[in-house]
Parts: structure tokens; sequence; C-alpha cells
């Protein structure tokens, strides 16, 4: 009697044979991977004291904006950023650090450029921090001039949007690249930072050839000194640009900082006062003041922040740009705030017809 086998059946069968044995095989190299990952982080945890942390923002507000050229409403991001940070100990109290920070945007989903917000390698320990990289405030080392801001003075949730002011009225100077900073330990309430960082290359415009065509060719040198004692927190900062073959007009020069704030119990009072000077021209101005004040009443998940604030419009001799803010925020919790806010920006004094008013509301969470 002959046996007689379908050879559809049979190439079926050979087919389930040949996936039976290769899951098997991929159940295998999975186990083997996941016996090899849980290695390697016991031996890190083991043996080593390092630390990676992930942290972010994620905050937007819905704005009305009234100017000249009319109203308009729209989604604003301000800001959102998300990121990695660690640490590693080596020896005694020395260790490395590094960091990542990415911005993106809230209302659009797209992603900043450059994509890093800072991204950086350094080391601390008893002598201080050093950090080098794309720096900012965000680092181990801090902004000599932006830090001191930051430390002393409250935004109304952020320094971004409509309602900011770091960089358009103080010119903080806080994102750099191709820079290296040092941060000096704290010494009876007493701590500096300095930063140098490379600039260049830069375009020349028409038909010129720029004489910066290496980064060295440009450097920008921040410093900050910064005290606190108890309630009260001050700081003095200076910063200045240098170019191959000098700078051109309207490059900016230096500037000097000061800024000071003291808590009182029923409110976070504030002051900035700055000069930065350019090489002007006959329809430019030398030197640029600028001034702020404010304060911040916290009444427990409530808060409240009004800054008022000036500064000389360099490319316009009788200008001067005039903000007013106000905000009040609530905390749902220790991460999450709800804030509402009211920013009018005259622009230019000198020029009629640039005041641009906004109201907002809006959500922060940090995580």
């Amino acid at each position: 009697m002959s046996l007689h086998v379908n050879p559809v059946d049979f190439g079926f069968l050979v087919q389930h044979i040949r996936r039976e044995e290769g899951w098997r095989r991929i159940m295998c190299q999975r186990r083997i991977n996941l016996a090899w990952l849980g290695a390697v982080v016991a031996l890190l945890s083991t043996h080593t004291d390092a630390a990676v942390a992930l942290y972010g923002r994620i905050d937007t507000d819905l704005e009305i904006q009234k100017g000249a050229g009319g109203t308009a409403t729209q989604l604003v991001d301000d800001a959102s950023r998300w990121g990695i940070r660690g640490s590693e100990e080596l020896s005694g109290s020395l260790r490395t650090a590094f960091g990542l920070e990415q911005g993106f945007a809230v209302d659009s989903g797209m992603l900043l450029n450059p994509a890093f917000r800072h991204a950086f390698v350094g080391l601390s320990g008893k002598l201080g921090a050093i950090a080098l990289g794309r720096l900012d405030s965000g680092t181990i080392v801090g902004s000599p001039i932006y830090s001191q801001v930051v430390r002393n003075v409250s935004f109304l949730f952020h320094d971004a949007g409509a309602t900011a002011f770091g960089n358009k009225v103080l010119n903080g100077r806080n994102r750099v690249s191709n820079a290296i900073g040092y941060m000096t330990p704290d010494v009876s309430g007493f701590r500096a930072r300095f930063r140098l960082n490379l600039a260049g290359p830069e375009q020349a415009s028409g038909s010129a050839i720029s004489p910066i065509r290496q980064e060295d060719d440009f450097r920008q040198f921040d410093s900050g000194i910064d005290y606190t004692s108890g309630k009260f927190s001050a700081g003095i900062g200076y910063a200045r640009d240098t170019k191959a073959g000098g700078l051109v007009a309207n490059d900016f020069r230096d500037k000097i900082q000061m800024v000071a704030s003291y808590h009182f119990t029923i409110a976070d009072v504030y002051g900035v006062y700055g000069r930065d000077r350019y090489v002007s021209t006959t329809s430019t101005r030398s030197r640029v003041p600028y001034w702020l004040l404010g304060c911040m009443i916290p009444m427990g998940v409530h808060s409240a922040t009004l800054n008022y604030m000036e500064r000389a419009v360099q490319g316009d001799p009788l200008g001067k740009l005039r903000k007013i803010q106000a905000g009040y925020g609530y905390s749902l919790s220790k991460r999450t705030t709800l804030y509402a806010f009211f920013d009018r920006e005259d622009s230019n004094s000198h020029k009629p017809g640039d005041t641009v008013t906004t109201y907002g509301a809006g959500v922060q969470h940090r995580f």
C-alpha cells in the first residue's frame, strides 16, 4: 500500500515548521537581548554613581493682539522644550555632567532651528564648574548676564512670546555656540561666572569679503558676579565683543548691567539698570541705556506680577521702547499653572502707530 501526500499540504507543513523555528529563534534572541540589557543596567547601578533625568516644559497660550494693522487671534507657543541631563561621580567631589535640550513649538509641532537650545559636556567640583559646547542659563555654569536676570526678576511665566523682554529689552546674551563657560563655587554668598564664545565666521554684505572667516575671528566675552544674603540678592555684569579687522557701524561694543531684588513679606521687588554701547553713526546711538522695575506678589496658589521697562532705540536717537505688562497665575499643582496676562509695547516712542497690545491666557506644564 502506498501513502499519497498532497504537495500543497506538504508545502504548507514545511512553511509552518519553518515559521515556528523562526519565532523560536526570534524569542530566544529577544530573551538574550533583554538579559544583556538587564545585566548592563545592573552593572551601571552597582558600580557607578551615574544619573540621567528627563525633563521639560510645555507652554502655550491663546492670545489677542491689537495694533495699527488690526486685530489678530492666535495660538502661540511659549518656549516649550524637553531635554535630558546627566552626571557621573568620578572621584571625591569631582563629577562629569552633560545636557541636551531641544526646543519645539506646541502650536505647530515643529522643531526649532538650531535643534538644540543647549548641548554641553563639563566637569564640576570644589573649584567650581566648567562646560563646553552650546551654552545658556540652563547649563551647569549658567549665563553670566542672563542668569542674573533669571535669579532676580519675575517673567510673566516665561520669557517668550508677546511678554518676552530678556533679549529685546535687556540684551541678555543668553544662548551662544562654540563656547567655554566657568562658574566659581559659592564663597560667602558671592559667585562669579565667565564665558567666552567664538561667534565667527560671518557673511559680509554685497561683494565685500568679511575678515571674520574663522570662529575665533569674532569673540564674545561675558562675566558676572552675584551676591545673595538672606532676602537680598544682587549682581553686576560686563560683556564685550571683538572682531578681526575691528567693529563696524552699529556693531555691539560692550555693556554693563546691575540687578537687585528683595523678598519682602508680601512681595518680591526687583530692578535692573544697564547700558549697552554700539559703534554709532550720524543717525544712530552710541549709548543705549535700559531699565526695568517690577514686583511679584505670591498668594498661596495665586500670584500676580507687574513689570515696566524702557530701552533707548539704537537706530533712532529720539526713540524709546516702552513696555508694561501684568499677569496672574493659578497653580493647579507644583507642575501645572494656568495664567492670564496683559502686555502693551510701544517699540519706538518716536514713531507713531507701532504700539501693540496683547491679551492672553494659557497653561504651562513642567515635567
